[in-house]
């Protein structure tokens, strides 16, 4: 049976949205300010995911940039994406990519033989179990 990816893009706003309120949902304290925008840095397709900078403007004027690690940023936008009724299987592997400057979670099913969604490291053992 194929596989099957799917792409979720998200837009600077809503990567930035999604970032406070993971702040706000996980006690990471934020400086009082305008959000700008979020966005990847770094990170190699296949190889490594990006980080991210959150680009705040506080009253001074002068910006400040948050630094965050991948495994925050999937679950500030897996968070966002529940929290705005996308779609999100559970059994489903998720990949931080970025994408023309946007934060992206590719979401890939595997099927094993017997036709159920798994994990790649789920197939490959199952595949590897049948032999």
């Amino acid at each position: 049976m194929p596989a099957e990816f799917r792409f979720i893009l998200f837009t600077p706003q809503e990567a930035a949205q999604a970032l406070v309120k993971f702040c706000q949902k996980s006690g990471r304290k934020l400086p009082i300010a305008t959000v700008v925008a979020a966005e990847p840095v770094g990170g190699v397709a296949g190889e490594e995911p990006p980080r991210g900078l959150l680009r705040l403007l506080p009253d001074s004027g002068e910006e400040v940039q948050l630094k965050f690690e991948p495994q925050e940023i999937v679950g500030a936008l897996l968070l966002f994406a529940l929290d705005r009724k996308i779609p999100m299987p559970r059994d489903s592997e998720k990949v931080l990519e970025s994408i023309r400057n946007r934060f992206a979670l590719r979401i890939g099913y595997y099927p094993v033989d017997g036709g159920t969604p798994a994990k790649a490291e789920k197939a490959e053992k199952a595949k590897a179990a049948s032999k």
